[in-house]
């Protein structure tokens, strides 16, 4: 089986799974894809300890295709969350992700050259039960200027702009313990106000912009270390057209989205690694105003590379 076999077979496995959170797009092959022009896929398998109100121990799972062809790069990606524990049903959540690096390379004396800007238009798919996310859509793009580039370190940044759907839960079911009797009659009639077809979810969409920092970077045959900070902006608060609406700025404001994410790789055979990741994240007022305003969460795990 070829390599781009192999690539697709990983992602048809990881497809049907879940999502947690909007995603930044960093892997180690990156650089060596860069460099060497081939198609190359990963596979990453690790214990999950999230943090948003109560801490849980998740198992999860990452499968990475990068494929380059003479002047673009095409990535897909999905990830899978599973809870190991009963008491929450936090473990349906994942991603998909595709994405292309258009006009990434040009040819230059018979040699294939990484050029200093490209376009990255993308798509994700998201559900996340945790923070109520029933179906998540973006489809955007960014202008992706290389700020460093040697052959150990990549900086590089993503300027653009998407749209996104939502469908969200007014209400986790999750979260309903948390509150005394009289405090759950003010919620639910909160979500009534809300949501007047009963149906315990809402849509929200619109154009946001959208910010991101990449560092990626390999240090010999054994150490690499990836880092990717994210900013969205939407231009309108979530609840324009709800009752809550004219309550508060609080309600009013639109606030915007950051994310963190760094991961370490120690490379132990050529195709297996150790990987420690972290992930974190603040989405203030992004969905249902009753969740907490953070997550955070972190891996250990193996990843096998072809």
């Amino acid at each position: 089986m070829n390599r781009f076999a192999l690539c697709i077979l990983m992602l048809m496995i990881m497809v049907p799974a879940a999502i947690q959170a909007q995603v930044s797009t960093f892997s180690k092959q990156y650089i060596d894809t860069l460099k060497t022009g081939r198609p190359t896929a990963s596979l990453y398998l690790g214990v999950y300890l999230m943090e948003d109100a109560v801490q849980y121990l998740y198992l999860y799972g990452n499968a990475d295709a990068l494929i380059p062809d003479k002047r673009n790069q095409h990535e897909v990606m999905a990830v899978i969350n599973y809870q190991g524990l009963k008491e929450r049903s936090t473990s349906n959540a994942g991603y998909i992700y595709a994405h292309s690096n258009l006009f990434r390379y040009r040819t230059k004396g018979g040699k294939r050259v990484a050029q200093k800007l490209s376009l990255e238009p993308f798509f994700m798919y998201q559900f996340d039960e945790d923070r109520g996310v029933n179906c998540r859509l973006q489809a955007g793009a960014y202008a992706v200027p290389v700020i460093l580039e040697s052959p150990k370190i990549r900086i590089q940044a993503g300027i653009g702009f998407l749209y996104q759907w939502d469908r969200y839960d007014l209400l986790p079911p999750d979260y309903e313990g948390w509150w005394t009797d009289e405090q759950w009659k003010t919620i639910s009639r909160d979500i009534q106000q809300l949501d007047t077809k009963g149906t315990g979810f809402i849509s929200k969409n619109g154009v946001r912009a959208s910010v991101y920092l990449g560092f990626y970077s390999t240090f010999g045959k054994v150490f690499d270390w990836n880092l990717v900070l994210f900013y969205l902006q939407p231009f309108e608060s979530s609840f324009v057209g709800t009752p809550f609406y004219g309550i508060s700025a609080d309600y009013r404001t639109p606030y915007p989205y950051f994310t963190a994410e760094t991961s370490m790789s120690f490379r132990i055979l050529p195709w297996l690694a150790l990987d420690l990741r972290y992930y974190w994240q603040h989405d203030r007022n992004q969905l249902t105003f009753y969740l907490p305003w953070y997550m955070y969460y972190s891996t250990l795990g193996m990843s096998f590379t072809i």
